[in-house]
């Protein structure tokens, strides 16, 4: 018998957004947060519903689908990676996008490869089937991680990697930072180590901080986020990748500067 579906009582609802606003009154002071939510995401209190799970998907805006369905109108676009005028058209959309990732990283494009894939979870395994886990290396990895990342592990385990959970600190579930820079510096240099850390995680729904502390601890040939196939892909993917010349110590163990992978 499928449980009976929570019914949305808009008296209850006005009610809590009144105690919320005499709690925090300066929230939204000028009506702005309220006016960009009536505007893009109004079909929520159409619908009657709350949604909570920001930290897992975010809600598209409707000015989006508009501007989307404005394109599709406008452009005829063909499969990318041709030299006919449709699939350009694709191609250089693609570009733009990549570019637009790359510049909110403040990521470089002479450093950087911006790929797309089809989600978070297929990523994740580009990284267990490519990276150059082997006898000596080290996968480290939070004790509060998705499950995407810890099935790395059993690439990992198949090379010979040694596996480490970092733990975190409780009450507010933040990594343990001692804990996490003796990980790094046990990776040792010219050893693969792969340290793939979650900016916010869906369970507790909050976020990571730990980036500036990595670049501070982490040892050559360390993954700090992350890392894609060592090869420059020809389809498209979904996080940041470092491009590196034959002399650069990182062709052996790729290192990924971009702390975007969203697991």
């Amino acid at each position: 018998m499928r449980p009976e579906r929570p019914r949305y009582e808009p008296a209850l609802a006005d009610a809590a957004e009144a105690e919320s606003a005499s709690r925090y009154p300066g929230f939204d002071p000028d009506g702005a947060f309220a006016r960009l939510r009536q505007a893009e995401y109004g079909r929520l209190d159409r619908a009657g519903q709350v949604y909570l799970d920001y930290t897992g998907g975010g809600l598209y805006a409707a000015g989006q689908v508009e501007a989307h369905a404005a394109l599709l109108r406008a452009r005829v676009l063909g499969n990318p990676h041709s030299n006919n005028p449709t699939s350009l058209a694709s191609s250089e959309l693609l570009e733009l996008t990549r570019s637009a990732v790359c510049d909110f990283f403040h990521a470089p494009r002479e450093e950087y490869l911006c790929v797309f894939t089809a989600n978070a979870s297929a990523a994740l395994r580009l990284v267990g089937e490519s990276y150059p886990f082997a006898a000596g290396g080290l996968f480290a990895l939070t004790t509060d991680n998705h499950n995407s990342v810890n099935g790395i592990r059993e690439f990992a385990r198949r090379k010979g990697a040694q596996l480490c959970y970092v733990p975190v600190t409780a009450p507010e579930l933040r990594i343990d930072r001692a804990a996490m820079s003796r990980v790094l510096r046990a990776g040792g240099t010219g050893r693969a180590t792969c340290w793939p850390s979650p900016l916010s995680r869906t369970s507790p729904g909050c976020s990571t901080t730990w980036t500036s502390s990595t670049r501070r601890t982490r040892p050559a040939g360390t993954c700090s986020s992350t890392p894609l196939p060592t090869r420059r892909p020809t389809r498209s993917t979904s996080a940041g990748s470092r491009r590196t010349s034959p002399r650069s110590p990182s062709t052996r163990s790729p290192a990924i500067r971009l702390a975007s992978a969203a697991c």
